[in-house]
C-alpha cells in the first residue's frame, strides 16, 4: 500500500526542496506546471507506476519522480496541479484501493 501526502498551497520553501530532487530533464516542464497542490506518492516501484496511470487519467496533474537517497527499494512521485485537480487524484486512488 502507498503512503502519501497532499500539500495544498505548498510554500516556496517546500517547492524548491522538491524542484531540487527532480530529474533535470523534467525541470523545466514541472517548474512552469500549476502548484496549487501537491500529492506525494511513496511506495514501491510497480505500485507507483500503477498509482500514476490512474492519477494522471483521473484529473489534468502533472507527474514526476522525486529523487532520493534510496533507489532501489523505495520512491517518491508528485502529482502536481491544481487544488480540485489533486483531491480527485487523490479520491479515485483511495476508491480503487491503491491508498488507505
Amino acid at each position: 500500500m502507498l503512503s502519501y501526502e497532499l500539500i495544498v498551497k505548498p510554500s516556496d520553501t517546500a517547492k524548491r526542496m522538491m524542484l531540487r530532487r527532480v530529474p533535470s530533464s523534467e525541470k523545466k516542464r514541472i517548474e512552469t506546471a500549476r502548484w496549487g497542490a501537491v500529492l506525494l506518492l511513496q511506495g514501491q516501484v510497480a505500485e507507483l507506476v500503477a498509482a500514476v496511470d490512474d492519477g494522471v487519467k483521473r484529473a489534468s496533474v502533472e507527474a514526476v519522480e522525486i529523487l532520493g537517497n534510496c533507489p532501489q527499494h523505495i520512491q517518491t512521485v508528485a502529482l502536481i496541479g491544481g487544488v480540485s485537480e489533486c483531491r480527485a487524484s487523490l479520491d479515485g486512488l483511495k476508491e480503487g484501493g491503491r491508498l488507505k
